[in-house]
């Protein structure tokens, strides 16, 4: 396989990531989705377009991941989140999404950011196992819901 280049996304990766994000949701939604994803990535490159990266192979998105720091709020002063992070079906477990995550994971504890979140269905074992690979573990948040309706 090439090399893998990490980069901040563009509006010229946008449809590239959107293709992938349809691969990976494909079927595990419950609900008609009512939001174009393409207005979603425009949205996060505006307003955090330093925690939005994309990996590249042979001039091809091969994953992306979305992060934001955020300032405070629950008892977290400031820290950094990951929103999301996906990789190409036909590219998984080949270190892509490893890659996104260290890069962003970085960035952040050069913003001085010691204290990185995101949250994970429960059940979503290959996601878990992902993201301990990368240094996460449990946290003392418990998530909660709402459900309106």
């Amino acid at each position: 396989m090439a090399d893998t280049t990490i980069r901040p996304m563009n509006g010229k990766d946008i449809s590239q990531a959107a293709d992938i994000h349809r691969k990976v949701v494909r079927g595990g939604l419950s609900r008609v989705i009512d939001y174009e994803i393409e207005e979603l990535f425009v949205s996060f490159i505006k307003k955090t377009p330093k925690t939005c990266l994309v990996a590249e192979i042979d001039n091809n998105v091969a994953g992306f991941v979305i992060g934001v720091i955020k300032e405070w709020g629950f008892g977290v002063e400031r820290s950094g989140w990951i929103e999301m992070i996906e990789v190409d079906p036909k590219l998984m477990g080949k270190g892509v999404g490893k890659s996104l995550g260290e890069a962003l994971i970085k960035y952040f504890r050069d913003e001085g950011i010691i204290e990185v979140y995101t949250s994970v269905r429960w059940d979503s074992g290959d996601l878990i196992a992902f993201f301990k690979s990368i240094g996460f573990d449990k946290s003392n948040f418990i998530n909660l819901e709402f459900k309106s309706g």
